[in-house]
């Protein structure tokens, strides 16, 4: 198969394949994918008859199969109704940030586990991510430290994410350095990761129960709405 100029190989297709039929079925025409300059890996805009999927171009070859089948997987968790993360009448400075962060803590690893049999190569993720998030810390701002503070609220569902979406080996040596520089969003992270093991994201109820729980968990309600897709409402 060939992504953006890329050939990622074959392992991908019968995902691809079985994605663009659900897809098809829901009423879109397609799945085009494209490239993109950004600050993620890859995005997903739905248009009226169609699915777009926007790959990094500064991936490379062998990480490509895995951005990939991540985007696939966030196009069938949204035509199977998982929930998402809206933002209300009231936001915030930084309300983005968290939004985005506590959506990924549920759906990222839901997408991770129906690729893991797949075995794809995530060295340079993972190796990305590592970096990303030992800089954040590093130059993690004053809010970062405070409770009630979004920019709290971000660290702290970064913390409970990498607990569970990031190389156990790896994850160790951020840990460490995570409840020395912000304590209080260690925490909380902790608290969070807790919650979210508990409930988990194994059907869509799960996954709603999870982002509504770590919602409250911190106090999040006044900017962060959740669309539960199964009734088509905001909870």
């Amino acid at each position: 198969m060939d992504v953006i100029g890329k050939n990622i190989g074959n392992s991908l297709d019968k995902i691809y394949e079985n994605i663009s039929a659900k897809a098809s079925a829901n009423g879109y025409q397609e799945i085009v994918i494209e490239s993109f300059e950004g600050g993620t890996f890859s995005s997903v805009i739905w248009e009226t008859e169609k699915v777009k999927i926007r790959l990094h171009t500064g991936v490379p070859t062998h990480a490509m199969p895995r951005i990939f089948g991540v985007a696939l997987q966030h196009v069938r968790q949204r035509l199977d109704k998982y929930p998402t993360v809206q933002k209300t009448d009231s936001d915030v400075i930084g309300g983005s940030l968290v939004r985005d962060a506590l959506r990924e803590l549920v759906l990222a690893p839901e997408a991770n586990g129906h690729l893991a049999h797949l075995d794809l190569d995530t060295e340079w993720e993972d190796e990305q991510r590592h970096q990303g998030l030992k800089q954040l810390i590093k130059d993690a701002p004053e809010e970062f430290r405070h409770i009630g503070e979004p920019g709290n609220a971000f660290a702290s569902l970064l913390y409970a994410r990498y607990c569970f979406d990031h190389p156990e080996a790896m994850w160790k040596q951020l840990k460490k350095q995570f409840a020395d520089e912000l304590p209080a969003a260690a925490e909380n992270g902790e608290s969070i990761a807790e919650i979210v093991s508990k409930n988990g994201w194994a059907t869509p109820n799960d996954a709603l129960n999870s982002l509504r729980l770590t919602r409250e968990e911190l106090n999040l309600a006044a900017y962060v709405a959740i669309e539960d897709r199964l009734k088509s409402e905001l909870v």
